[in-house]
């Protein structure tokens, strides 16, 4: 199924799948529709508690002096961060961000390549995950931060 501009495939979730089986379709399937593929981001890698996206921001993610907005640093963490807790899950749980914490390290030009963003788990129970998130222009990094996730229970009749 295609949605949205440049007609992106939808990821069909499927509840069944443990969280890494799910990253790994979405590595197959590569670019998604919402907001991954509006940030121009996708996984390369997934192991369990570990993931690493790409993000190729251009000239639609910029702010008003023509850097990289910071939303966009931002919103790698929660992805990515949300990813790594991801690849923890048993099949029929889903998650939920609760708490951010972003620093920004260097401004991010459009055009000088491809950010990298690697996420690893620091923390795994059977209701929260912390994820550390490095993101990274070439060997640089740019954004730094962590991501606390809710796990969900399944629901029932799941």
């Amino acid at each position: 199924m295609m949605d949205g501009p440049g007609n992106l495939p939808v990821f069909p979730l499927d509840r069944s799948q443990s969280g890494l089986q799910l990253l790994h379709r979405w590595i197959e399937m590569g670019p998604v529709a919402g907001l991954n593929g509006t940030l121009c981001s996708y996984p390369l890698e997934a192991a369990f508690g570990r993931v690493l996206f790409a993000c190729r921001p251009d000239d639609r993610h910029v702010n008003f002096v023509g850097l990289v907005h910071g939303g966009v640093g931002a919103a790698l963490i929660d992805i990515v961060g949300g990813a790594a807790a991801m690849s923890c899950l048993k099949p029929g749980e889903t998650l939920l961000t609760t708490d951010l914490n972003v620093r920004f390290l260097r401004p991010v030009h459009t055009g000088r390549g491809e950010l990298l963003a690697e996420g690893r788990v620091l923390h795994h129970d059977n209701r929260k995950v912390v994820a550390d998130v490095c993101v990274r222009l070439g060997t640089e990094i740019v954004v730094m931060g962590t991501a606390g996730v809710s796990i969900r229970p399944p629901a029932p009749g799941l």
